[in-house]
């Protein structure tokens, strides 16, 4: 039923109240309080940071689920530093709420960032920033009775304890982490045992890899709820089980990432992504060291097997963005190790990582099975531990290949030569059509509002608006 509002939406639009009904995007934790996210050490610890530093003008970034309790800590802030300091509030970030938005901080010239909730970690490349995490109460005898049903399977094994955010203060205080440590060695006689926060500082990052070579004998137990941070914890750290401590339920559950299914989806799309003759770039990120470099190479890597690339950047993804872009036949995202995978079905055309798109593109990947999934790009760099060299000698070996998806033949035409591009076929009702990559823009019927540069004699400038919507200084 379609309203007399003009609130209607298609396919390929949202209606027109649609951000106003929109839900605030809440990751899949527990609610917080503001006890929990700005107590005595968080004010402490952030004071002495900003007054060491001498930062004057500091922007708090919070995530969607934490806006209620924005004003109250940024008045606390300023009641700490007084008039040495002045505080801006920043939410509904561009991309997502685990990056630091260095961009929105520069409108404000803001020297320094104070960062609340989940955080991916990536190393900012333009201003400092302090991580602040919630402090979450965990029943520490309901942990170890849990962990006791594993002391069969823990036995004589490597086991591996990591803490998401807000149980990483467990770990900072000294006697709650030896407690910790000395009660789950009681509790699993472990062959070794190492208790580890998640995710780790950027500059720790080269460091966070398998403890050992026994991956096949490891058992790891991940304190938290089943979000994205495990997501990408347990697809990049290879391991014989994973297990979730859920501290708000008190429920330990077997979780194992890489399922048959989970991984014959992900193929699939590295299928499509070999499939495509025109690939589009989402950079996803502005902040993220070495981004760049991945465009470049994707950009080189597709060129060399014939395929175009578009370079977007559309902000926060949803499906009426991406369906704008109908010559495209496969996306590549290019964000941090957080936000970089999309399993939804709602979008036309698949997404895929920027490691999916190595694997498709690079030749040095055929037939190479990967020990664990890569999230962070910044390891298919020159340097990083998964690089792989782009050899363009060994596409002309290994030319010929068929689709797995549509049975055709991959790469059998020369990209040298023009006159394929101008081939024609036959259409049912005798028209002709290229076989040219999808939809052109010089092919669309509508090209957007036409600017009419160069018709129009320049307009004198004139002095603008000033003031508010509700209360302009002329009125």
């Amino acid at each position: 039923m379609t309203s007399n509002d003009g609130g209607s939406a298609s396919a390929f639009s949202s209606s027109d109240t649609a951000a106003l009904e929109r839900q605030t995007e809440v990751q899949n934790d527990q609610a917080v309080s503001l006890e929990q996210i700005w107590n005595e050490r968080h004010a402490k610890v952030s004071s002495g940071w900003i007054r060491q530093n001498g930062y004057e003008r500091i922007c708090l970034q919070f995530p969607d689920d934490y806006l209620p309790h924005s004003n109250a800590i940024s008045e606390s802030l300023k009641a700490i530093l007084g008039s040495s300091a002045k505080t801006f509030i920043l939410a509904d970030t561009t991309y997502g709420s685990c990056c630091v938005d260095e961009i929105a901080a520069a409108h404000v010239e803001a020297d320094s960032v104070i960062h609340f909730g989940n955080a991916c970690r990536s190393k900012a490349s333009r201003l400092p920033v302090l991580y602040l995490y919630p402090e979450l109460p965990l029943e520490l005898h309901e942990l170890i009775k849990n962990l006791t049903t594993l002391k069969g399977e823990c036995k004589e094994r490597e086991v591996c304890i990591y803490l998401d955010i807000g149980y990483q203060h467990l770990n900072e205080e000294p006697n709650e982490g030896d407690n910790l440590c000395r009660q789950v060695k009681e509790a699993l006689q472990p062959k070794e045992l190492h208790v580890e926060v998640y995710p780790l500082p950027a500059e720790d990052a080269s460091a966070f890899k398998p403890l050992s070579d026994s991956a096949g004998e490891r058992i790891c137990v991940f304190v938290g709820s089943d979000n994205q941070r495990f997501a990408n914890l347990s697809l990049t750290t290879p391991a014989l089980q994973w297990h979730i401590f859920d501290g708000v339920s008190h429920t330990l559950s077997a979780k194992n990432p890489l399922t048959a299914q989970y991984i014959r989806r992900r193929y699939f799309y590295i299928e499509k992504c070999k499939d495509a003759q025109t690939l589009g770039l989402i950079v996803a990120t502005l902040t993220a060291e070495g981004y760049l470099d991945v465009v470049a190479r994707l950009q080189a890597m597709a060129k060399g097997r014939g395929i175009k690339t578009q370079l977007l950047s559309v902000g926060r993804l949803n499906p009426e963005k991406l369906a704008n872009f109908l010559e495209i036949d496969c996306f590549v995202l290019i964000g941090c190790p957080f936000n970089n995978m999309y399993n939804s079905k709602d979008y036309y055309k698949p997404i895929v990582s920027v490691f999916e798109a190595e694997m498709a593109l690079n030749p040095a990947w055929h037939m190479k099975y990967p020990e664990s999934y890569v999230t962070d790009f910044k390891s298919l760099l020159p340097e990083g531990r998964s690089f792989l060299p782009f050899d363009e000698a060994l596409l002309q070996k290994d030319q010929q290949d068929v689709s797995l998806v549509s049975g055709r033949m991959r790469g059998g035409i020369s990209q040298d030569d023009s006159s394929a591009s101008l081939a024609v076929a036959p259409r049912a009702k005798m028209e002709l059509m290229t076989n040219n990559t999808g939809l052109s823009f010089e092919d669309r019927t509508w090209q957007g509002l036409d600017p009419a540069l160069g018709q129009n004699e320049p307009a004198a400038v004139q002095q603008g608006l000033s003031g508010i919507p509700i209360n302009y200084s002329h009125q």
